[in-house]
């Protein structure tokens, strides 16, 4: 079965984010303990997490919120959307401003938790899509060397199937097309939890990544302590990546929010090396997209 692509911000929306201007990362740069600052819930504003600047992308204010100097709420209706979406989508999310060159190691951790939506406290999850956070690649720097515009999908990105959470890479060649379509990219599903989330709790968020589209690439994800994936191998497209949080979804009717707390970004000579296990992550088998 195809992987269906779930990045699809128009071309528009590359060129808008572009014109905020890109900010690239001092690659030994150290955050704070993600302490956020300037606050604003308004679409196309922007305010600091762990003294990173990031972008407000939803259509409604009321959807994001700041219950306290650590955490950040997202809640998403059907049909809230970001100004450049279509609607077929819903999306309550933030994007950093920080570019983070190709090549470089980065440490990322946060507490993610998923709040309940149904009977018993269960999580009803029926979009087909549901990213709820994502290293998105530089579109921008790959449409100049491609010389016209693309949209692509993230080459690490943190979603929900029905109500299990799972982990999705992808990469592609330098030089080729990477954009939704081109069939290009590789997919990779490299867990998905054989559980249902626990809903109303949080879970410690551990990510170690270089994404780097040959042999130096890699990814290791930890969640409550436990690794999940130790991945080696081609991830990305030969550019710089972004990290973007929250809830980004194909439309559907109900009402869902997540939280996000504590979120620590670093990269370059502050991130460590990926803990190696005995046992490597086997992912499913490459797909073109």
């Amino acid at each position: 079965m195809k992987c269906k692509p779930i990045w699809m911000m128009p071309v528009l929306g590359v060129l808008l984010v572009a014109s905020w201007g890109a900010v690239w990362a001092d690659t030994s740069d150290v955050k704070g303990p993600g302490t956020i600052t300037s606050f604003s819930p308004t679409p196309q504003t922007r305010f600091e997490v762990g003294g990173d600047p990031y972008g407000v992308h939803t259509g409604n204010s009321s959807d994001l919120t700041n219950p306290d100097p650590q955490t950040l709420r997202f809640e998403v209706h059907q049909g809230d959307h970001a100004w450049y979406d279509s609607s077929s989508v819903d999306r309550t999310e933030i994007n950093s401003a920080v570019t983070i060159p190709a090549g470089t190691p980065i440490n990322l951790s946060y507490q993610f938790m998923a709040e309940p939506n149904g009977p018993s406290g269960s999580l009803v999850n029926t979009s087909w899509f549901n990213v709820v956070g994502q290293f998105h690649s530089d579109d921008w720097a790959t449409s100049s060397a491609l010389g016209h515009s693309i949209a692509t999908s993230p080459p690490f990105a943190f979603q929900l199937a029905g109500d299990h959470l799972q982990v999705v890479a992808r990469y592609c060649p330098t030089g080729l097309d990477p954009s939704n379509g081109a069939g290009n990219v590789k997919n990779l599903t490299l867990w998905t939890d054989p559980n249902p989330i626990q809903t109303g709790v949080y879970h410690n968020i551990q990510v170690q990544a270089n994404f780097s589209n040959d042999s130096n690439g890699y990814l290791a994800v930890s969640i409550d302590g436990n690794q999940v994936v130790n991945y080696h191998g081609p991830l990305g497209y030969g550019v710089g990546t972004d990290w973007e949080y929250g809830m980004y979804r194909s439309s559907a009717p109900e009402t869902s929010a997540v939280d996000y707390r504590n979120v620590i970004l670093t990269y370059g000579s502050a991130a460590t090396a990926p803990i190696q296990p005995s046992t490597p992550t086997t992912p499913t088998t490459p797909r073109s997209e």
